[in-house]
């Protein structure tokens, strides 16, 4: 597929998610808006994930092996994008936190920019270390993590800003992400051994990402105690600045780093 036609294909998914997103902050009936609303949704989420799909062919023509779409940040962008869709679900049915879908649109159509001004043909070197059983698992989990990471920043800045209480979300989306997050350090740290020699080699990345840990750690108990909750709030900030520093400082800024690829 040509390069322009792929750009236009991901303005247009970033596009449809920012309709959405300007629907569901509309005043007018909520009758009146659902069905336009869930169309624009829909169809953002079905170019995502038909996108990953071309992605993951696109992989396995050029490589002969079906990568998973995560070769390069470009297609994990777009893979982080298409992860709010089942977190919204989780959070909106399992959790019972209503009214918070505006959030689980913005997100996504912010996250989807990103790709529309990026290097498509940009492909990282698929090194050896990185063809291994635990790439997939290890990359997913921290990507659900990261979409609640981000979830539970944007509702607690509008909280802030509209001087409203919305704990309970948040210590929700910290609660979903933690588990999410010790799994893919888990999971790293055993991939690790199997490549390295030692699970634990104190590399930029992994010493951010024990940090961004451990920001979440003291953050999940802090939101056990009414008292302390202010402070967890003030958490969510540092996390989501730990979690892109994490995210992006060892291949962005080309440090020197094993997580270079």
């Amino acid at each position: 597929m040509p390069d322009i036609l792929m750009r236009l294909i991901l303005i247009l998914c970033a596009g449809l998610y920012y309709g959405a997103f300007a629907l569901s902050l509309m005043k007018k009936s909520k009758d009146t808006l659902r069905k336009p609303l869930v169309i624009l949704h829909a169809a953002a989420v079905i170019v995502n994930v038909g996108v990953i799909i071309y992605n993951y062919v696109i992989n396995l023509i050029e490589n002969g092996v079906g990568y998973a779409p995560f070769v390069s940040m470009y297609q994990v962008l777009i893979f982080l994008a298409a992860c709010f869709f089942p977190i919204y679900f989780l959070v909106d049915r399992a959790y019972g936190c209503k009214g918070y879908k505006p959030f689980f649109l913005l997100a996504p159509a912010f996250v989807m920019t990103g790709p529309c001004f990026m290097d498509i043909a940009d492909v990282w070197n698929f090194a050896p270390a990185l063809q291994s059983v635990f790439f997939i698992p290890h990359v997913f989990c921290y990507m659900l993590a990261y979409v609640l990471a981000v979830i539970a920043f944007l509702v607690m800045l509008m909280a802030f800003l509209k001087k409203e209480n919305h704990d309970k979300v948040c210590y929700c989306c910290v609660r979903m992400l933690f588990p999410f997050m010790t799994s893919g350090l888990f999971l790293g740290s055993i991939w690790a051994d199997q490549v390295w020699g030692d699970f634990w080699a104190w590399d930029v990345k992994e010493a951010w990402s024990l940090v961004t840990w451990l920001n979440y750690m003291l953050c999940l108990h802090l939101y056990r105690r009414e008292k302390t909750k202010k402070y967890a709030r003030v958490l969510l900030i540092t996390g989501l600045v730990f979690v892109i520093f994490t995210f992006l400082f060892a291949n962005v800024l080309n440090v020197e780093s094993k997580h270079s690829y």
